[in-house]
């Protein structure tokens, strides 16, 4: 990387923008989010076994997830994705990922 590309990357951290390949800012719907961080585990799956078991991720308790599950207050399931990637690196080892759906 020449000198002039690391002056051009330092002035625009320093003003706050993120790179293309940044995952801030980003939502991504359930089945992208089960192939890229649960190794494609179902849908229902994952509302049963992250969502529920975990509710520090809804959005509403300042989580990731807005609307894990359809309510009256809304149906559509999306997920900020950096937060999430983040929350799965610190809680992947509490997850039961042999769980079996009832």
């Amino acid at each position: 990387m020449g000198p002039l590309i690391e002056v051009v990357d330092q002035i625009m951290q320093e003003r706050g923008y993120v790179p293309a390949e940044s995952l801030e800012g980003k939502t991504i719907k359930m089945k992208e989010f089960s192939k890229k961080y649960c190794g494609s585990k179902a849908v229902p799956w994952i509302r049963l076994f992250i969502f529920d078991e975990f509710p520090e991720v809804d959005f509403k308790n300042g989580g990731w997830v807005v609307n894990p599950r359809k309510t009256a207050e809304g149906s559509r399931t999306f997920i900020f994705e950096k937060p999430a990637q983040e929350w799965l690196d610190k809680h992947r080892c509490e997850i039961d990922w042999n769980a079996k759906l009832p």
